[in-house]
């Protein structure tokens, strides 16, 4: 590939390099994400990919688990109305890759290489998709730029565009050109969203509104397991542990039998004895939610939220008590509970105003706000499954929109 060799795509290339190294073995160590460490940025230098195959392949990368979700309920619908296909699927972080390795296996799961010229171009030669599917807002020179190369067309489904980086875009405009605006199709979950697209030059006839895709139900829940009054605190990070602890003391001692189990975001990351100096002795850490009948249980296991949700009344959405922005607030309400978070929901606007328009879920000020909130939808069932009814009514519409989408991209993948 020609363009591989200009002085443009070595400068970018050792840009990215530099970054990424300074990103992952540098910064990322000091905070609380799940994209850090020396041994992550060696992965994406060294990732296992799919193998080739004879068939049509899509190709859908998602980020990070919020995205991962998207990228799962696509590829179930893809693979319904057509077993035929290869649905390969990527993910740049450490717990979007767990949750697409769950979805698709290891055989049709990757972690995503640095956006560098060789590394994307390598990528196509080797899964040859006849379409790449980009789940919300991912937008990277070098894939963009060796999709063009192969030929590959690119799609964004439950596209997004924050106020921030449509500034961004404003203010380098380039960017946009060599990227969105060489999108096929863009499908924004809002018509605010859409006309922020119109707006940095993506032709109107390349848009259409999707809806927000995060809302359809997923086909492989687990079965719901309500025997034992309980609630889920999931995606706690760590910051929000000064505000959550108070909360939680008091719905104990209000409700003291109760069950509360406590899902962390990043599993493993906060020590034993910090956990027991929070919430005290009797909380017990473990990995297998059978293991113990405590009533305070913090479930120190990756990919245990959807089976403590199932289990659950109630589920609480961290992530939203501290200026984290959110994860995916319609989780709860997914396996059949209430759906209660706070205040700092950036991340998940459209979402949050979704729920809200439909009265599907409960946001509250502050975690101090919690335990009347909890108890309220304790002590009145019959608020807490309208609740879900409404949501999954809303859920039926995203899955109409779901399976028109599937088969719009099957037609381009042709």
């Amino acid at each position: 590939m020609r363009q591989r060799n200009s002085f443009g795509w070595q400068a970018y290339g050792a840009l990215i390099e530099a970054l990424s190294w300074l990103h992952y073995v540098v910064v990322s160590p000091l905070g609380k994400s799940d994209e850090g460490g020396a041994d992550w940025l060696r992965k994406r230098h060294h990732p296992v990919l799919p193998k080739p195959v004879d068939s049509r392949r899509i190709w859908i990368h998602a980020v990070s688990a919020g995205e991962a979700k998207v990228a799962e309920l696509l590829r179930q619908q893809l693979l319904a109305l057509d077993p035929t296909v290869s649905v390969v699927l990527s993910s740049t972080t450490y717990s979007g890759y767990a949750r697409i390795k769950r979805a698709a296996g290891g055989e049709a799961s990757f972690i995503m290489p640095l956006d560098t010229l060789p590394e994307q171009s390598r990528l196509f030669e080797q899964l040859k998709p006849a379409l790449l599917v980009l789940v919300e807002s991912e937008y990277w020179p070098a894939q963009f730029g060796a999709a063009e190369a192969a030929g590959v067309p690119v799609v964004v489904v439950n596209a997004t565009l924050s106020a921030r980086s449509f500034a961004r875009h404003q203010r380098f405009p380039a960017i946009a050109r060599r990227t969105l605006q060489q999108a096929r199709r863009i499908y924004p979950q809002d018509a605010e969203t859409l006309g922020r697209y119109r707006e940095l030059g993506v032709p109107a006839d390349r848009l259409e509104l999707g809806g927000n895709l995060k809302l359809a139900p997923l086909g492989n829940l687990p079965p719901p397991d309500r025997t034992r009054p309980t609630i889920t605190f999931g995606n706690i990070h760590a910051d929000e542990l000064d505000a959550l602890a108070p909360a939680i003391a008091e719905l104990r001692r209000r409700r003291p039998a109760r069950r509360i189990l406590l899902v962390p975001r990043y599993p493993g990351r906060i020590p034993v004895a910090e956990l027991h100096r929070r919430f005290g002795a009797d909380l017990a850490v473990v990995d297998d939610i059978t293991a113990t009948d405590a009533t305070l249980v913090w479930l120190d296991r990756m990919g245990a939220l959807a089976d403590a949700y199932a289990r659950s009344e109630l589920g609480i959405v961290c992530g939203t008590f501290a200026p984290i922005g959110g994860h995916d607030l319609s989780e709860p309400l997914q396996l059949g509970a209430a759906s209660l978070y706070g205040p700092h929901v950036e991340r998940q606007r459209a979402l949050d105003q979704s729920l809200q328009q439909m009265q599907s879920a409960v946001q509250v000020a502050s975690a101090a706000e919690l335990p009347d909130a909890v108890l309220h939808l304790f002590e009145h069932p019959a608020e807490r499954d309208a609740m879900v009814a409404r949501y999954r009514a809303l859920s039926d519409t995203a899955a109409t929109r779901l399976r028109q989408l599937a088969t719009d991209l099957l037609a381009l993948a042709q």
